[in-house]
């Protein structure tokens, strides 16, 4: 499944979502809502890149994609 699928079954896009590459270097930190609706910057790469895993940490969802 790539970001853009997940992020449509997500269901609460108040909070911050982390994105990293698949070697766990950060890619981006930003509000859920911007990178689901490709705002503010150009996410496209990221949104495009299938889901290696995610979970939970500080609150934060947290997304690692092969990239």
């Amino acid at each position: 499944m790539i970001l853009a699928e997940f992020l449509k079954l997500y269901d609460n896009w108040n909070g911050y979502t982390v994105i990293n590459d698949n070697n766990l270097k950060l890619y981006a930190r930003c509000k859920t809502v911007a990178l689901a609706e490709n705002k503010d910057k150009n996410y496209t790469k990221a949104l495009n890149a299938k889901v290696l895993s995610f979970g939970f940490y500080d609150n934060e969802l947290t997304i690692r994609v092969n990239m």
